[in-house]
């Protein structure tokens, strides 16, 4: 549950939730349309400056979480030129050309366009992921979007599962071990133990979710359509500030990009 989340006390944590969601979610579905490179390369800039910057992440946490994601783009930047059909840029200069491969400079922007898309999308979410508490997101979500409430606590409670039952994963392991389970290796090995784990976690996956409908069984979780809640949410000053200053960073770089011709069309517009 807080695999990616980032306990801290910068000021992107002390945000509501859903200003969050409403600051990032546009600039997103934006950056989505894009078809060139050049401007989801500034949005990785500024998101990245966002999160290295008011959200207080350390580079070294930040590297740590995008590594994975950043070094399978590089690949698929890399291979995609070659995968993609040569039809589809054959009238684009040749950029290099080994025998049989030939590698056209359209297919290599149109692969460096897909990846930094993606890429700059990711750090965009990041923005919201590394800083905010899922349960608190949910709760915000209950009190202010009329989320139902049944439905926000009952995924709340799914999610503190999780923890739970990587503990558990953690002890069997644990025990198999003690008892000389874990000594072999091999295909059917590995089958039959996780056919040993998956009994056990099942087992004590639904005592758990039994004891937890029945505590909220007994708090008549459900009954009445309005609950109270021991923390209120709600947008603040702050909240409206960061929005706004958020959106009109983004306006910014899009109005520079488009002044100076950098900002290639967007998918839609392309089309038509």
């Amino acid at each position: 549950m807080q695999v990616i989340y980032q306990e801290g006390e910068s000021l992107l944590h002390r945000l509501n939730p859903l200003s969050k969601v409403v600051a990032v979610v546009p600039v997103l579905l934006f950056v989505a349309l894009t078809t060139d490179p050049w401007l989801p390369l500034a949005f990785i800039a500024l998101a990245s400056a966002v999160i290295v910057g008011p959200a207080r992440i350390t580079p070294g946490t930040f590297w740590r979480l995008q590594a994975p994601l950043t070094i399978s783009l590089l690949v698929f930047m890399i291979l995609y030129p070659f995968m993609v059909r040569a039809e589809l840029f054959d009238r684009t200069p040749v950029v290099l050309r080994l025998g049989p491969l030939v590698l056209y400079q359209g297919a290599v922007l149109a692969g460096m366009a897909a990846v930094l898309r993606v890429y700059a999308m990711f750090l965009l979410s990041l923005i919201f992921m590394l800083t905010t508490d899922i349960s608190d997101f949910i709760r915000a979500m209950v009190q202010q979007w009329r989320f139902p409430y049944r439905l926000g606590y009952g995924i709340l409670a799914a999610f503190h599962f999780m923890p739970l039952l990587q503990e558990e994963f953690r002890l069997i392991q644990a025990a198999h071990r003690i008892r000389g389970i874990e000594t072999h290796s091999g295909v059917r090995v590995h089958i039959e133990r996780l056919r040993r784990y998956a009994i056990p976690l099942l087992t004590s996956a639904i005592r758990r979710a039994e004891r937890t409908a029945l505590a909220m069984e007994s708090r008549a979780f459900g009954a009445l359509k309005q609950r109270s809640y021991f923390r209120r949410f709600c947008f603040s000053r702050a909240d409206y500030l960061f929005i706004l200053c958020f959106w009109l960073l983004c306006l910014l770089v899009i109005a520079l990009f488009w002044r100076y011709g950098w900002m290639g069309p967007l998918s839609f517009t392309k089309e038509l």
